[in-house]
């Protein structure tokens, strides 16, 4: 089984021109894990994941881990100044560069070991072309999914 025949197609997207406040829009409204950014020529250069619009929203000491109880942290003015500045900001500046892709023809496995990959943590995995434009998108219960059907079936034979 390969990458192409368990991916999602039609996955949401931000162009690394548009603002941070758009990509939050549609990783919000759309309860998706991870939006791809794209160039102009439709590669894709990085990902915002909810990590990334934490980690440009919350005051600096709380997303370093700077203070260890931030229940008692002072009050926030500096996580509202920080989230009305997202539209003033373009997703290329906030983005991911580093992100799992992976060819159409990788097998099923070879996907499954980049979610298990315990010095990573994906959200999903990107299913790009030889250019590095976008095809589709992999989930961990696509993999799940796609393995239990898998059992099933050889228990049945």
């Amino acid at each position: 089984m390969t990458a192409a025949k368990i991916m999602t197609t039609g996955v949401l997207t931000v162009r690394d021109s548009e603002s941070m406040l758009d990509a939050l829009r549609l990783a919000g409204c759309k309860k998706v894990r991870q939006v791809p950014v794209l160039d102009g020529r439709n590669r894709v250069v990085g990902v915002i994941t909810p990590r990334t619009l934490m980690m440009a929203t919350l005051p600096r000491y709380a997303g370093k881990g700077l203070l260890p109880d931030v229940e008692f942290a002072p009050e926030l003015p500096e996580f509202i100044r920080n989230i009305d500045s997202l539209s003033e900001k373009r997703a290329s500046e906030l983005m991911e560069k580093d992100f799992a892709a992976v060819l159409p023809e990788a097998s099923t496995m070879e996907v499954a070991a980049l979610f298990a990959d315990p010095g990573k943590h994906e959200e999903s995995v990107l299913v790009v072309d030889d250019r590095n434009a976008l095809l589709g998108i992999i989930s961990p219960c696509d993999v799940f999914g796609r393995l239990w059907d898998y059992s099933e079936k050889k228990k049945k034979e």
